[in-house]
């Protein structure tokens, strides 16, 4: 039985993958203790530059070095979590366990080569950069007793990309913490008065903003504001598209606080997932939807594999083909009728409740460390 977890390494506390499993495995009486050593706040984009890889391996050195001083002789634990961000001290994470004669779990949440020279194309396929991010790879994937995914698409690139056999893989879906003022209702739409559209994220090509841009072109005269948060890869070309095209329904927030994109998702009549074509688009299903799932919010997403091992289009959310502007759009106005948007929102809420929350998470992570 797992009692006690050392969640070990680079991650950001706050990240609602790690925020849900700690939370989760504390509810459920597991004692966490947490040894942590952050990175220097880089951007995707700045790491792929020679001064932001410099900066991120002395991060790096120095990571290991805070670590080693906060490790303590007596430590007592079942299994060593390396969260997410966590690809580079899965090795020292690996000595950790082996000294303690523990488990030692990774939760990458994503390939770095796949992020990089993938879905970002921030580096060249081929070149030095790329290999140097699939050799992270390789000894963070390489090292680990249980590997975490976020979905069995994901789970089977692991698998294949990275030669893992299946038995040291585990599902655990990312869910979200509680939002205690979710009820699942929906407002009626006031005359005169646009429903609002949220979306957020960092701006990379996998959330497909290009979709919901064609989109906000085609409802331009209809009652919808579509409302943008986050900064990232893509913030500055974005925001001179919609000034380019006049697009007056669209508010572009920039960067926000987590309690803001928490108070925004709430107070969304609609919110949106990701529409990037992708082939990473398509095994994942990102923060935002399972934050509006919490938030007992209708949610529109690309129907990928994915997404269908969490959601049924039409049941708890409304799922449309990827980078199609115009199927969103078709989504969104079927979401005009008050008792559509009640009756997804509370789904929604329904499918947090039943499958989503920290014990819940956390108890999937605890069940696979029991088959060990």
């Amino acid at each position: 039985m797992t009692r006690t977890v050392a969640y070990f390494g680079t991650y950001d506390p706050v990240y609602p993958r790690n925020a849900v499993l700690i939370a989760g495995l504390r509810e459920l009486g597991v004692s966490v203790l947490e040894l942590r050593a952050p990175l220097p706040a880089l951007t995707a984009a700045q790491m792929a530059t020679p001064r932001g890889a410099a900066r991120l391996a002395a991060g790096v050195v120095e990571a290991h070095v805070r670590l080693l001083a906060q490790h303590r002789r007596r430590l007592e634990c079942d299994a060593v979590v390396v969260g997410y961000p966590g690809h580079f001290l899965v090795p020292f994470g690996r000595l950790l366990a082996a000294l303690r004669h523990a488990r030692l779990v990774f939760d990458p949440l994503v390939s770095l080569w796949d992020t990089f020279a993938g879905d970002r194309g921030l580096v060249a396929a081929g070149g030095w950069k790329a290999a140097a991010a699939r050799a992270v790879d390789g000894a963070a994937f390489a090292f680990p007793d249980l590997v975490l995914a976020d979905t069995w698409a994901h789970a089977s690139y692991y698998e294949a990309e990275f030669a893992l056999p299946r038995r040291k893989l585990a599902v655990v879906p990312v869910g979200a913490l509680p939002a205690p003022q979710a009820t699942g209702g929906a407002r009626a739409l006031e005359r005169g008065k646009p429903l609002t559209v949220f979306q957020y994220g960092k701006w990379s090509p996998l959330h497909g903003v290009d979709a919901v841009l064609a989109a906000a072109e085609l409802l331009r005269a209809e009652p919808f504001r579509f409302v943008l948060a986050g900064e990232g890869q893509l913030s500055a070309a974005l925001r001179a598209r919609i000034a380019r095209r006049g697009l007056t329904n669209v508010e572009w927030l920039g960067a926000v606080s987590p309690a803001a994109l928490r108070a925004h998702t709430l107070a969304a009549d609609i919110c949106l997932g990701v529409f990037g074509g992708s082939d990473k688009a398509a095994r994942v299903v990102p923060n935002k939807v399972y934050e509006a799932l919490a938030c007992g919010r209708p949610v529109v997403t690309a129907g990928t594999r994915g997404s269908r091992e969490l959601l049924h289009n039409g049941e708890d959310a409304l799922l449309v083909p990827a980078a199609d502007g115009a199927a969103l759009a078709a989504a969104l106005r079927r979401l005009l009728v008050l008792d559509e948007r009640r009756r997804l929102g509370a789904a929604a809420l329904a499918l947090y409740r039943r499958a989503l929350t920290p014990p819940l998470v956390a108890g999937e992570l605890l069940a696979a460390l029991e088959t060990m």
